[in-house]
């Protein structure tokens, strides 16, 4: 049931998997119409968004908790709009008090708060009250200060005198660092808080939260800055404060798979959607890869480095397009609009020294481009002016493929000329000020670390990213993805240049991406928690899921291909034996199986039964009823039926089962558990083969489980149903990572 109330749609349905029913007031509603003046559907869309994930979280009057819970974006998705609002709702619902942990350095903590202030009206009303944490500068007597005026404010709480409109919620904004969170704990540890929740929300959460000593052998105390979150932590708990640790991230893979009795492993997550503005890696590397993405050749950059003679002529072509651009906007007027702005981002490498040459090249660029753009130059420097004119139209006509309202190039030469005279170029690196996008309309921006994760780059369309990918890390590559974003007004004139080796990687990420989407929304939208989540995904084994050094258990990844997985571990005994004998029987009286071709001199045990073409789905609910013995096997397992699971219902793909010598029982040698070699050899093993062996027994092009039914020759062992699954090449999809979960 909805109704109106003042500026907010009240909705008094339970959100599907919610623990309880946050209702919508004054404080979401304001915000939503701030943000979405004339937007119905994108205030709903973000109103249920939060409700659904709030209503995971502690309950007003409901028990004590401490937990944590997991809230999944895209990069550069709203991530920041999602945590503000669902710190509305929050207050509109009588939590007390917020604490933002808000980035890992000053820059990153003060781009969250210029949001929180915009998003909540912090300053217009009081509503808030909003404490800056602990901080280099901060004195211990502000500290001070600022704990008696947090008590001041929560005591309202508890005085029947205020209505709750009255009483202010505490938001407490501190940078992830471990002596400032120490300290903020200790100012926690001091207040004397009302019965009422509290919200602790970490930004970019899988970065400098976990624990990184968590897989070593020699370090037993934890990380600084985790230890200090647990501190706030404890601090909350031991004056009572009920509270959910909510972590905000668009690269979940360590926060997923550490240890689900670490403190931080969310028992919740919940899958954010974005709006239909956003362009984000599916579109650009998948769909669209062609219009927009562009190569860069192998070490082009790094050579141009070393050889110290200027720049590379992929940055030349980029810096191109990104002109072409501008030139078209200071020709329409849309430069001169309020708060727009255009950048180019450059991403060339970690060193700084790499970032101060690529300016030296920048600035060298912009000034002899503009002189060459003056109409001077055609008779002081035609032929320079010409070679310019004729690099600059072929980047006109590429932009012309994907936006054709783009100006002819001739009513551009002019406008261009303005538009990179007026063009600010920065090196960011840690320490450097902020950007002041107010002050000018373009940007080009060159750096490493500084302008990955959490940096928003305003209006970006032209990148060129030649840094190497280093570890491989698939979480921290993506993070360097600050081309994505809410840009579809001006999708046509983004261009990425890099190497096609970066590109197959966020090409790869963007399909894992999508995949583990879809297997956490049922979770999510379920209630279920997040430990009944078998922590398997399709990835690329040319990328590792995160870093090592935050799991305590390994992530084993596999890319089945044109070959057969073994499962010569089988269950030998108890429940599980039942079950594989359970299983076979299942599969002997409901697939239709005949019996397979082959020379007329085969022996019994040579001659098998197979099926018709079976749907995909079908054979993945015969392999998860297997059970074998080994985990690891296991695991592999779970890997293949999640690599079959990319092809359920496409169109012409289908499988095979087959009962090996017609389920005749075939003597094996099982030692230790393990079957010595399952698969018979070809019989002759020279000249024409009777036999060509169990190797050969399946369709090439389609996935084929054997069921071999064994015994031992001693009789200790008979009935035991073992298996193999042969994956055809164009089954072999990301492949797969899997973590035990024993």
């Amino acid at each position: 049931m909805t109704e109106r109330a003042g500026t907010a749609t009240i909705n008094r349905t339970a959100p599907r998997g919610g623990s309880w029913c946050p209702v919508e007031g004054d404080e979401t509603g304001e915000l939503l119409y701030r943000t979405f003046p004339d937007e119905a559907e994108a205030r709903g869309r973000l109103a249920e968004a939060s409700r659904a994930i709030l209503s995971r979280c502690a309950e007003p009057g409901g028990p004590v908790r401490g937990d944590a819970g997991l809230t999944i974006g895209y990069v550069q998705s709203g991530k920041t709009l999602s945590f503000t609002t669902v710190a509305a709702l929050a207050r509109d619902n009588g939590y007390s008090m917020v604490v933002l942990i808000g980035g890992t350095s000053k820059y990153l903590l003060e781009q969250t708060e210029g949001r929180l202030a915009k998003d909540l009206a912090i300053g217009e009303k009081r509503t808030w009250l909003h404490i800056r944490g602990p901080r280099q500068g901060i004195k211990p007597a502000q500290r001070a200060a600022d704990v008696r005026t947090m008590q001041a404010a929560l005591d309202k709480w508890q005085d029947d005198d205020f209505d709750q409109s009255a009483c202010p919620t505490v938001i407490v904004t501190v940078m992830k660092h471990a002596g400032n969170l120490s300290k903020l704990a200790d100012m926690i540890a001091e207040l004397r808080p009302p019965p009422a929740p509290a919200l602790i929300i970490d930004d970019e959460a899988d970065q400098a939260s976990l624990d990184a000593n968590a897989a070593s052998d020699t370090q037993t105390n934890p990380t600084k800055t985790y230890a200090a979150i647990s501190r706030l932590r404890q601090a909350m708990a031991t004056n009572g404060v009920s509270h959910t640790f909510l972590q905000y991230t668009a690269t979940p893979q360590a926060n997923l798979l550490i240890e689900i009795s670490d403190a931080l492993s969310p028992s919740f997550v919940q899958v954010l959607e974005p709006g239909g503005a956003y362009v984000g890696g599916k579109e650009l590397f998948i769909e669209k890869a062609a219009a927009h993405v562009r190569s860069v050749p192998a070490a082009e950059m790094e050579d141009a480095l070393e050889a110290q003679e200027g720049p590379p002529e992929s940055l030349r072509a980029a810096l191109a397009s990104f002109l072409v651009g501008i030139g078209a906007d200071h020709h329409s007027g849309f430069a001169g609009s309020p708060r727009s702005n255009r950048s180019m981002l450059i991403h060339p490498s970690r060193l700084t020294g790499d970032h101060s040459r690529l300016r030296e090249w920048i600035d060298r660029m912009k000034a002899d481009w503009s002189e060459l753009l003056q109409e001077e130059a055609a008779s002081t420097a035609p032929e320079e002016r010409e070679f310019l004119l004729a690099f600059l139209r072929k980047a006109h006509r590429d932009l012309s493929t994907t936006d054709p309202g783009l100006p002819s190039f001739d009513e551009l030469i002019r406008p261009m000329r303005v538009a990179l005279k007026d063009t600010q170029v920065l090196e960011l690196n840690r320490g450097a000020p902020p950007v002041p996008w107010s002050r000018h309309f373009s940007f080009i921006l060159i750096g490493g670390q500084a302008i990955e994760r959490g940096f928003t780059v305003e209006g970006l369309t032209t990148t060129h990213l030649a840094r190497s990918l280093g570890q491989r890390l698939a979480d921290s590559i993506q993070q360097r993805a600050r081309f994505f974003g809410y840009k579809r007004g001006y999708l046509g004139r983004i261009r990425i240049w890099t190497d096609d080796d970066t590109r197959s990687a966020f090409r790869e990420y963007a399909e894992h991406e999508e995949a583990l989407r879809e297997q956490l929304k049922p979770v999510a939208e379920e209630g279920r928690p997040l430990r009944d989540w078998r922590r398997q995904f399709l990835l690329s084994p040319s990328l590792r899921p995160t870093r090592r050094s935050v799991l305590t258990q390994a992530v084993k990844q596999r890319r089945l291909s044109d070959d057969w997985l073994m499962l010569d571990r089988p269950a030998i005994l108890g429940s599980d034996l039942d079950d594989n004998r359970s299983l076979l029987n299942r599969v002997q009286s409901s697939v239709m199986l005949d019996e397979d071709t082959g020379h007329e001199a085969r022996t019994a045990e040579q001659r098998h039964l197979v099926s018709t073409g079976l749907p995909i789905a079908q054979l993945l609910e015969v392999l998860a009823d297997i059970r074998v013995a080994d985990a690891d096997q296991r695991d592999m397992l779970y890997g293949a039926m999640l690599q079959l699971d990319e092809f359920v219902g496409q169109p012409g793909r289908s499988a095979r089962i087959y009962l090996m010598g017609k389920g005749r029982l075939r003597e094996r040698k099982i030692e230790a558990g393990k079957v010595a070699q399952l698969h018979q050899g070809r019989n002759p093993r020279t000249g024409t083969p009777v036999y060509p062996g169990d190797r050969e027994i399946m369709i090439r092009d389609e996935p084929s489980l054997q069921i071999h039914v064994l015994r031992t020759k001693d009789g200790r062992l008979k009935d035991v149903p073992a298996f193999a699954l042969w994956m055809p090449v164009r089954y072999a999809g990301q492949g797969t990572a899997v973590q035990s979960s024993a």
